[in-house]
């Protein structure tokens, strides 16, 4: 039986290991260690029921209505998923199309009065004009056309630009070399044992983007602790990040969103010399409560855009 590494998979569908882990982690997908190696393996079965849960999620079928269909042995779980996503669209849609009727009502009273050279409201018209056009086709969508429309529907919450404070963190990386697989309670609990807890929200712990898409976990402990422990420390230089917040079913989505918004700033440029982050912000108990992850998203940057 042909196995496929993480690291593969990671580079093929476009899916960080995070999301995969969160996949397994709700019970949609799974994935072995053979002959004992420290990285884990799909399989084609997996490899199969990873492509629909992309196109469904692509779709905006959230995981929660995800696990419902695969776990329904009729179609009627995925039907019902379809049109509770149809009224939500149509709701959107009517507000939407409400929202064009008023830019459009203001457009032609600024016409009207003579104010012709106001570019900006000329344009978003024509584009808006454009938008309907296009959607009145009737073709053929590819995947990455799916995947694009996806990403545009998504939008970002408000994002935040904050500077955070230098602070000296143990990580989940063993002295060893070695990192700790994490999943959600290990995360809550590593560090127990040596009295540090993170407390979602407080800016007191991260996951930080290594080389290879590996992610490790920083915990901030006191700047004279003796580190007596198996696992690395380190001084975290801190410095200014754009920050989202997201839940994890649109993780890698609202990364690659920030990193066009920061790409696109005029005031901000990606800072290259420090890795992208994220922040769990729901309380654990929450988390138990609703089967929801919730992140901070975070971006390095630095002053200096386009």
């Amino acid at each position: 039986m042909d196995l496929i590494r993480i690291n593969e998979v990671v580079e093929k569908f476009g899916v960080s290991s995070r999301t995969l882990r969160y996949y397994q982690e709700v019970g949609l997908l799974w994935s072995s260690h053979p002959d004992n190696k420290t990285q884990r393996y799909y399989d084609a079965a997996a490899l199969e029921r990873l492509k629909q849960i992309i196109v469904l999620r692509k779709l905006q079928i959230p995981v929660k209505d995800i696990v419902k269909i695969f776990e329904s042995e009729s179609t009627a779980a995925l039907i019902q998923a379809f049109v509770d996503k149809l009224e939500t669209l149509d709701t959107e849609i009517a507000a939407l199309s409400k929202l064009r009727l008023l830019v459009d009502d203001f457009l032609h009273k600024m016409l009207i009065n003579g104010v012709k050279k106001i570019s900006a409201i000329t344009l978003l018209y024509e584009e808006t004009e454009k938008r309907l056009a296009l959607a009145e086709v009737n073709s053929p969508i590819s995947y990455d056309e799916l995947s694009n429309t996806s990403r545009e529907a998504l939008r970002l919450n408000d994002i935040s630009i904050i500077r955070l404070p230098p602070m000296r963190v143990i990580t989940s990386r063993h002295k060893t070399g070695a990192a700790e697989v994490l999943d959600i309670d290990k995360m809550q609990n590593l560090f127990a044992p040596y009295g540090f807890v993170p407390t979602p929200g407080l800016r007191d712990c991260f996951m930080r983007k290594e080389d290879g898409d590996e992610w490790i976990m920083l915990m901030k402990i006191p700047d004279e602790y003796e580190n007596k422990t198996v696992y690395m420390d380190e001084n975290l230089p801190g410095g200014l990040y754009a920050v989202a917040s997201t839940f994890f079913e649109n993780l890698d989505d609202t990364f690659a969103l920030l990193r066009e918004w920061v790409n696109d700033s005029d005031d901000f440029a990606t800072d290259t010399q420090r890795p992208e982050m994220l922040e769990e912000i729901l309380p654990w108990d929450m988390v138990e409560r609703l089967g929801k992850w919730q992140q901070d998203v975070f971006i390095p940057i630095k002053i200096g855009g386009n």
